[in-house]
């Protein structure tokens, strides 16, 4: 199934005071991360989730993105590509 045709995740992280540079690196290589963007404004990065349902999401997020001593707090995005 293309990706116009499924839904996706992402997952904004906002970072605690203080984080080192090198936070993020624990979810490099993890088969669930397609891919992982550094962003400007309220949140400080962007993570495009490999998950099929809303449930495996916030699976992820709770067991994977917030486990990490760093995070601050959490916003989770599902979009459908219309063209």
């Amino acid at each position: 199934m293309s990706s116009k045709q499924s839904w996706q995740a992402w997952v904004d992280v906002k970072w605690k005071p203080g984080t080192p540079t090198t936070a993020w690196e624990n979810w490099n290589g993890n088969p669930k991360v397609k891919g992982a963007w550094s962003t400007l404004g309220d949140w400080d990065c962007r993570l495009w989730l490999n998950v099929q349902t809303p449930d495996e999401l916030e699976d992820f997020v709770w067991k994977d993105i917030r486990k990490n001593q760093w995070v601050d707090t959490t916003q989770t995005h599902w979009a459908k590509q219309w063209f």
